[in-house]
């Protein structure tokens, strides 16, 4: 017994100086030859600039002030020279029998429509699916916090609905109900006629309903001089109108001030995207208009843009991010970048357990990282190629000490 207990003494002591010695190996070999490593990945990136400053649209303000109206457009909306912009009522008595009108004209398309199309088939189904488009829009429109379109999409749901259920109705008992409503249409188009003007648009252009007060401080003219000192002092003038305003033509601008240097990286006519902080969930396309000189080592910026106009109707003050330019390569540390005997850059992976120089070409250096592609690689068969190429989750050696290709890491 006294045997065996030695014995397992002696096992157990050596088992353990055995694992002190292992540890104290690679704790060694860590501090003489430390090796570290990374997984690369895809990765996108923007050199880009924040700014911050006005959108800028040639406007004319619709004057008046009445307080009985119907505006004609949506916000955002094309309208033609001499078209009506607004409804103006004379009394509360006047619009109630407006709205009156409207809502009998409307149930009259409806049941005219019906009229049309009872007993057919294709024309029921047809409804079944518009119901279905009017549900999709309104709850999108929801979802993405357009609430200027839910009353027109509420209208549009509603009105099939009713063709819906109307379709079912007796022909002859449609004829009778379309032409007692027809009667009551004229009769209140004639009391309404005589107690509305109307106030049309002086040019074809955008309609937008908000009037801010930069519309006469901030023109397509005062962008062309504009100095830091001038943007520094923007601000609005008291005006106010209940009709709204008219944008011509389908430019716009965005005007900001930035530092010189930043400035020395554009050109005028350059192609860039700007990013809306608030108010556009998309980017949008614009070019350099003009860059002006530079004051206290700052200079005002001006770009403009030729589409999406009814989509920026309603901005004005605004903070973006201006992208210059996109890079989209395999992601790695700067510090694993090197250069072999032969001058080409490239990264050392670790397969299995040996090391293999990949080259690579850098397309984007950040503050400590890389994107890059894979180089061009001279090798003998399909294999070598894919072995000395990189590509993403390759294992890239940061650090380790005398590395070259084909050297066994422990």
């Amino acid at each position: 017994m006294k045997s065996t207990s030695l014995s397992t003494k002696l096992i157990m002591i050596f088992l353990m100086l055995a694992v002190f010695i292992y540890f104290g190996v690679q704790g060694y070999r860590y501090l003489v030859n430390p090796t570290t490593t990374t997984l690369t990945y895809r990765y996108h990136t923007e050199d880009s600039v924040q700014l911050s400053g006005y959108v800028v649209r040639s406007e004319t303000v619709i004057e008046g002030d009445e307080a009985l109206l119907e505006l004609t457009h949506a916000e955002g909306e094309r309208v033609a020279a001499g078209k009506p912009l607004a409804t103006v009522y004379r009394s509360q008595e006047a619009l109630e029998q407006a709205q009156e009108l409207e809502r009998l004209t409307q149930q009259l398309e409806q049941l005219q429509y019906a009229q049309s199309a009872a007993g057919d088939t294709e024309t029921a189904l047809k409804l079944d699916s518009d119901i279905r488009s009017d549900i999709v829009a309104l709850r999108a429109a929801c979802s993405s916090g357009r609430h200027a379109s839910l009353e027109t999409l509420t209208n549009e749901l509603k009105t099939t609905v009713l063709k819906r259920e109307y379709a079912y109705r007796d022909a002859a008992d449609l004829s009778e109900q379309i032409a007692a409503l027809s009667a009551q249409v004229s009769s209140a188009s004639a009391a309404v006629r005589g107690s509305t003007s109307r106030i049309n648009a002086p040019f074809a252009g955008t309609y937008s309903a908000v009037v801010d007060g930069y519309e006469s401080v901030l023109t397509p003219r005062t962008l062309e001089t504009m100095t830091p000192a001038e943007f520094d002092a923007i601000a609005p003038t008291q005006t106010s109108s209940s009709i709204g305003k008219l944008i011509e033509g389908e430019d716009w601008f965005f005007v900001t001030v930035l530092s010189a240097a930043e400035a020395s990286r554009l050109s005028v006519g350059q192609s860039l995207t700007l990013r809306m902080a608030s108010g556009i969930d998309f980017d949008l396309p614009v070019k350099v208009a003009r860059i002006g000189r530079a004051e206290n080592g700052r200079c005002v910026l001006v770009l403009t843009g030729s589409r999406y106009l009814s989509y920026v109707t309603l901005l004005r003050e605004q903070n973006a991010e201006l992208i210059l330019a996109s890079y989209e390569g395999l992601r790695i540390p700067k510090n694993a970048l090197r250069v072999d005997e032969n001058g080409t850059t490239g990264v050392y992976c670790l397969v299995g357990l040996t090391a293999y120089f990949k080259p690579v070409s850098v397309l984007y250096q950040g503050e400590d990282f890389c994107l890059v592609e894979p180089g061009e690689i001279s090798a003998a068969t399909d294999s070598q190629v894919l072995l000395y190429t990189l590509r993403a989750e390759d294992e890239v050696i940061i650090s380790a000490n005398d590395l070259y290709n084909g050297k066994v890491i422990h």
